[in-house]
């Protein structure tokens, strides 16, 4: 599979048209088009820029490595109940998510301090 397969598939996993990958990268939906159809090479920040977007590494994009996400991540993507706990935040009001992040940093900060 090539890289413009890998973000065709990716893409279309998350759910996210052309359009929307091409806007969130800052280039025209044509160029977007010419690099999943391997028409146009990537370019190295357009490469970072999608692997962002598309939460996976710019290995896996360029078909280096079959591993998709970073280990952390894999893990989240894997948890079926970690993955709708995230998704389930990202959908609280504002205010939610500070104090979600607050206590998400005082668990961290406690992890630190506490012997294992």
């Amino acid at each position: 599979m090539d890289i413009g397969e890998r973000i065709s598939m990716l893409r279309d996993k998350m759910n996210i048209s052309q359009k929307e990958l091409a806007d969130k990268i800052k280039v025209n939906k044509s160029v977007m088009n010419r690099i999943e159809s391997g028409e146009r090479p990537v370019r190295d920040e357009e490469l970072k820029n999608i692997s962002i977007v598309l939460g996976v590494t710019s290995d896996y994009l360029l078909g280096n490595s079959d591993v998709p996400y970073p280990e952390p991540l894999r893990r989240l993507v894997e948890d079926p109940e970690l993955n709708a706990w995230i998704y389930n935040m990202v959908e609280k009001r504002p205010e939610d998510i500070k104090r979600l992040k607050e206590i998400f940093e005082l668990i961290e900060k406690q992890s630190k301090e506490s012997p294992k």
